[in-house]
């Protein structure tokens, strides 16, 4: 009988002015694939500490559960890059990805990191004809906008492609 422990990834949410932190149970799915998931437009996450982007270190609410508008958040930070990938990222492809350096600008941050993408794909055309509806970063750094000592980091993030006002590439 194959048994499989119970995973849970600790995440952080950004919305609306709000980072959310919590848990979401990975057993059933990895988290990369539960967001990426366009038929589905909620996450429920656990163990929920909910803080303001111009003070994190106070938490300003705490709650077992909440459910979560795949469609409101800004950006996700994941700590394990693993956690952060769908399964057709992880295998499947039989070209290498491209790691290209990238500054993203969202509703109160900039996000500094290296966008991966697939071996063929024109970086151009990833804000208009992709169909999904986030942008996978590794080795990210999140800045606030309205202080540059307010900061963020983690191996990935999510990155909802309707928040994205510009997407700055080192090169193409």
């Amino acid at each position: 009988m194959n048994v499989r422990l119970r995973k849970e990834v600790v995440a952080d949410f950004f919305a609306h002015g709000y980072r959310l932190s919590g848990t979401f149970d990975a057993r059933q799915r990895s988290f990369g694939d539960a967001i990426y998931d366009r038929t589905t437009d909620y996450l429920k996450v656990e163990n929920v500490y909910i803080s303001s982007i111009g003070n994190p270190a106070e938490i300003n609410i705490s709650r077992p559960c909440a459910i979560i508008a795949k469609n409101e958040v800004s950006f996700v930070l994941i700590m394990d890059e693993n956690d952060a990938l769908r399964r057709d990222q992880k295998y499947g492809s039989y070209l290498p990805p491209q790691i290209i350096p990238v500054l993203i600008s969202l509703p109160f941050f900039e996000l500094k990191g290296h966008l991966r993408i697939p071996g063929r794909l024109e970086p151009r055309t990833l804000l208009s004809s992709q169909t999904e509806s986030f942008l996978t970063l590794l080795n990210v750094t999140a800045r606030t906008t309205f202080d540059s000592t307010i900061s963020f980091a983690g191996a990935a993030a999510l990155v909802n492609k309707t928040k994205i006002g510009f997407l700055g590439l080192e090169s193409l």
